[in-house]
């Protein structure tokens, strides 16, 4: 007989590495599994949660969102960790990302997960939750299958590129008529204009451009550089410009490693408008996280409604790992 447990920090945290890393794990499907490198870069964002711990604590007296940064629950079975679920809350809004669950495999196909979300939907239902969203690989059917069977609905798609090490890319010259600019962490309102005049119709309901979806918590000011320094990583953001009216056309989020191993990851999204600026933003971001972090993996997170720098992306020598699903729970 299955019990389900809500997480008990710090102590749990070991338990929660330990289930994350052995519970994705798919010998069917080698690229859905966590890699030796994604496991490095965990290993040091959770060693920093660890040793940082104290100072946490103190901070959620006075800092309310924080106590939402890691919830969930535990499922255990023969008196052993089987699964776990986490949520946390999205900036200063009333949604929360579902950001993982996972079953060990030799105990799938009982309804743990089933029983691990109804857990999370309850909980969160008490939170007065208003939008609850999740990402599922697309051809991880059992899982797709059970999220639509709770109400979630798909309303994006995105696709992971994976570029090796060894694959050096050239820069090219920015077309005339744009300028780079880099942008500041808190820079939030040029980001939120930008989202609202390129973001599909189709997606609003889920995700909506409010400022308190964009505007940053008093958290993220005072821990965002902390925890990054830390996790043995930075991040840094950019923007293309046009020249004449100085409207953002494109934004690139990208986080490399300062420390040996581990994974650099990558974002960018592009005015459709825009287009012809694929071929350098692709190479432009590579150029800039192979010279700050040489010799790593790069993952590189591209929405599907932008096809061009899915295309672009391919032609400079990056694989698709996998395409997500992203799927919504509105609730009354």
């Amino acid at each position: 007989m299955g019990n389900i447990r809500p997480f008990q920090l710090p102590n749990d945290i070991d338990i929660m590495v330990k289930l994350i890393r052995e519970g994705f794990q798919y010998p069917e499907n080698p690229s859905w599994s966590v890699q030796t490198d994604e496991n490095e870069s965990m290993l040091d964002q959770i060693d920093g949660v660890k040793r940082f711990w104290p100072l946490v604590r103190i901070l959620q007296l006075f800092i309310p969102i924080l106590r939402d940064v890691i919830r969930g629950f535990i499922y255990e079975e023969d008196h052993q960790p089987v699964g776990l679920i986490n949520f946390m809350r999205h900036r200063n809004a009333p949604e929360w990302l579902i950001a993982n669950v996972t079953v060990l495999p030799a105990y799938r196909r009982r309804g743990v997960a089933r029983k691990l979300v109804e857990a999370a939907l309850e909980d969160l239902r008490a939170r007065k939750a208003k939008t609850i969203y999740l990402e599922v690989i697309a051809a991880n059917l059992p899982a797709y299958n059970l999220y639509k069977d709770l109400g979630f609905a798909p309303y994006a798609s995105s696709s992971e590129y994976n570029l090796r090490p060894e694959q050096v890319v050239a820069v090219i010259d920015l077309p005339k008529g744009y300028h780079i600019q880099p942008i500041g962490r808190f820079e939030w309102r040029r980001q939120m204009d930008f989202a609202k005049r390129i973001t599909p119709t189709k997606i609003l309901d889920y995700e909506p451009i409010r400022e308190d979806r964009f505007r940053p918590s008093i958290s993220a000011y005072l821990l965002g550089p902390l925890f990054e320094s830390i996790g043995g990583s930075r991040q840094d953001r950019f923007a293309i410009v046009t020249t004449d009216d100085e409207k953002t056309v494109a934004i690139g989020i990208y986080t490399y490693r300062t420390r040996a191993g581990g994974v650099n990851r990558a974002s960018v999204e592009l005015d459709p408008v825009h287009a012809q600026l694929a071929e350098f933003i692709g190479r432009h971001l590579i150029s800039e996280i192979q010279m700050r972090a040489p010799g790593r993996r790069t993952e590189i997170q591209l929405n599907d409604w932008q096809p061009a720098l899915g295309q672009t992306f391919e032609i400079l020598g990056c694989v698709k790992r996998f395409t997500v699903h992203k799927m919504g729970l509105l609730l009354k």
